[in-house]
């Protein structure tokens, strides 16, 4: 089976790393921090949030946060009501609003004394231990190992690249097992997933010709068939062209 691929692509969240003490819990902990602050007593679950994360368009955590505010605030009622989220436009992204609700989320997420080297200001919240440390790895490394030996290793995430780097050299995954100018991060490409793009832009850097993509939403499996690639979904639902529960049964096909 491995000999129809020269490269193994991962999406970054989900897959590499477990995020749901880190990004998840920063999405549910920014939408309850604002709405506490503008008189709302509903507070969203990670129930919420996996509801908006399976939509496809939305594979930004802030824009998930900051729909998941809307949604409270016009009554809209999320399982009911499924069809009237829409995704995000670049032109809500500059809003005031959607800017605050931003660095509240890069507050927990980053912790005070990254956010203010970041960014060069204080947080609008102040939170000493970001969430970022509680990232942690999915995959084991000696099936990382040996996929090396085999595979051009490369990442398509929409991270910014500061904190994708941050967390791949936290976790040992970079530069051991993949180099960092083959992490292509939010800045690194036109648009983000569902959109092929970054997969174009990986794809263009490690110079493959016959590459497969490894992603945990649904936007990581329509952006790999946009690029022509052929994918792996990690979870539950019956998605990509081979679907595991769990990231380290990719063995079964790449070894």
């Amino acid at each position: 089976m491995r000999q129809k691929y020269d490269a193994v692509i991962f999406d970054m969240d989900g897959v590499l790393v477990d995020e749901s003490r880190s990004y998840r819990l920063a999405i549910e902990m920014t939408v309850n921090n604002f709405l506490a602050k503008n008189g709302f007593k509903i507070i969203i679950t990670q129930e919420d949030v996996r509801i908006i994360k399976g939509i496809p368009g939305f594979n930004n955590d802030w824009d998930v946060s900051f729909v998941l505010i809307l949604l409270i605030e016009q009554r809209i009622n999320l399982k009911d009501d499924i069809n009237k989220v829409r995704p995000v436009t670049p032109q809500i992204r500059k809003t005031k609003k959607y800017l605050q609700v931003k660095d509240i989320f890069q507050s927990y997420y980053l912790g005070e004394k990254l956010f203010r080297e970041i960014y060069n200001r204080p947080p609008p919240v102040i939170y000493t231990r970001g969430l970022n440390l509680n990232d942690s790895l999915l995959i084991d490394k000696a099936l990382l190992t040996n996929l090396a030996t085999i595979y051009k290793l490369g990442i398509a995430t929409s991270r910014p690249r500061l904190e994708a780097l941050l967390t791949a050299k936290n976790l040992s995954v970079t530069p051991q097992f993949i180099k960092e100018e083959f992490i292509v991060a939010k800045e690194d490409a036109l648009k983000e997933k569902p959109d092929p793009a970054p997969l174009f832009e990986i794809i263009k850097r490690i110079k493959a010709k016959n590459p497969i993509y490894i992603g945990d939403t649904i936007n990581d499996i329509i952006a790999a068939q946009k690029a022509g690639m052929p994918s792996i979904f990690i979870g539950e639902k019956n998605l990509g062209d081979y679907q595991f529960t769990n990231v380290n049964q990719i063995q079964e096909i790449l070894l």
